[in-house]
């Protein structure tokens, strides 16, 4: 009994101990992140409709909420928009900033062509970054998502001024309107003549 007591003992010490560990090193971490630069990056389209051939403006916000000043801050998104689906328009797929510090954002927009239609995954951009220290860290933009790139056929359907619908419309209703216009000056020239001739006699 006494052993059994004593195993128990030593046991209970144990996962004692082992439990203070862990709540050291997420103590340790906790106060080692406050004191690291942290970079929270939101990445979003500003096109209500995506489609071929039209343009696509990305726009990029990286915020510290850290205490600490990010150095050698990179953004790239290269992966998310390959070279044979989207073509550069304006700007850069990357972008370097030598600080961002505590507190403060920084951004960044490109505008893109999609050369393809159909639905594509909005990957995160990848931001890497050094602390004070010179240690590299890496974190990722937010996540969009697969979208819809409409075609350029899908696109015109949707949205375009409808010229043909319109001129049907108008050729529909002209010989409504024409021809009681025509009817109305008939009349009308023979109602002046015979009041013409009347006038005369």
């Amino acid at each position: 009994k006494q052993w059994y007591q004593r195993r128990v003992a030593i046991t209970a010490g144990i996962t004692n101990n082992l439990r203070m560990s862990i709540l050291f090193v997420i103590l340790f971490a906790a106060v080692a992140a406050q004191e690291n630069p942290i970079l929270l990056a939101s990445k979003d389209f500003l096109n209500d409709v995506i489609a071929e051939d039209k343009h696509l403006t990305m726009h990029y916000v990286i915020h510290n909420i850290g205490t600490e000043v990010a150095n050698d801050v990179v953004v790239d998104d290269t992966a998310g928009f390959p070279a044979g689906e989207f073509e550069v328009v304006s700007g850069a797929l990357s972008a370097t900033f030598d600080s961002i510090p505590a507190g403060s954002n920084v951004s960044h927009a490109v505008v893109l062509k999609p050369l393809t239609s159909g639905m594509h995954n909005f990957v995160p951009a990848v931001i890497k970054y050094k602390n004070p220290s010179g240690d590299e860290l890496v974190t990722f933009s937010s996540f969009l998502d697969n979208n819809p790139i409409l075609s350029t056929t899908e696109y015109n359907r949707k949205h375009s001024p409808h010229l043909v619908d319109w001129l049907i419309f108008v050729g529909l209703c002209t010989p409504v309107l024409l021809i009681p216009f025509l009817m109305w000056h008939s009349s009308h020239s023979k109602y002046e003549s015979l009041a013409a001739k009347a006038k005369k006699a």
